[in-house]
């Protein structure tokens, strides 16, 4: 076997690997969003992604590893989206506040992060589900934080409780989308977004009074 054919049959493989996790992932939203935590299966995952529940198993030990692992790829796809979206906001208005505060609103909202919402009770009672995603929640708090400091350095550099404004404006966000997931509303969100654009205010303008 020549070096070349050595060397791009591993290639192949790990391309095919990759491919195969992208579909289980992608399959396990798809579930999560039409069926909800309780109703998806592995069995419909591996149906819908065209692929064995032996060939599932390479790739996630458990069914919790596997939701875990689809949380953590959720959340990666959202913060990119979110950022480009936020881009594109403050070019357009001009108030990175108010577009900040109404892009997370909409994001905490999508189908996949509500799907995702039932994880977490679900974690209450599921010790291996809780710890799987243990380290996903605390990695995604870590770069939602990183991308605040990204979109707002001045107040980040000289506001010392910069870190818990931005924990707690999100804690709430999450609340109120949550609360909408059981009771649907026009005007969900509409004072928590007034609350929260004040605390912004305040907390992420640097030039304003501590």
């Amino acid at each position: 076997m020549s070096g070349d054919a050595a060397t791009e049959a591993p290639r192949k493989l790990q391309a095919r690997a990759v491919a195969t996790r992208r579909r289980l992932l992608k399959a396990t939203i798809e579930c999560m969003v039409e069926l909800g935590h309780s109703r998806t299966t592995t069995t419909e995952v591996c149906r819908r992604a065209g692929v064995s529940q032996g060939a599932l198993y390479k790739h996630f030990a458990t069914k919790q590893d596997l939701l875990g692992a689809t949380v953590e790829h959720l959340f990666l796809d959202l913060i990119e989206g979110y950022r480009s979206a936020l881009s594109d906001a403050v070019q357009a208005h001009e108030d990175r506040i108010a577009a900040a505060l109404e892009l997370l609103w909409a994001t905490f909202r999508a189908p996949a992060l509500m799907a995702a919402f039932e994880l977490y009770t679900a974690a209450r009672t599921d010790p291996e589900l809780r710890e799987a995603l243990r380290p996903v929640l605390e990695q995604h708090r870590a770069n939602l934080r990183d991308e605040a400091r990204r979109l707002f350095p001045e107040a980040a550099a000289t506001n010392p409780r910069f870190d818990d404004a931005v924990a707690g404006i999100l804690s709430t966000l999450q609340g109120a989308a949550m609360m909408e997931m059981a009771l649907p509303s026009p005007d969900a969100g509409r004072a928590e977004l007034a609350f929260l654009d004040a605390v912004a205010r305040r907390e992420l303008e640097p030039e304003a009074p501590r």
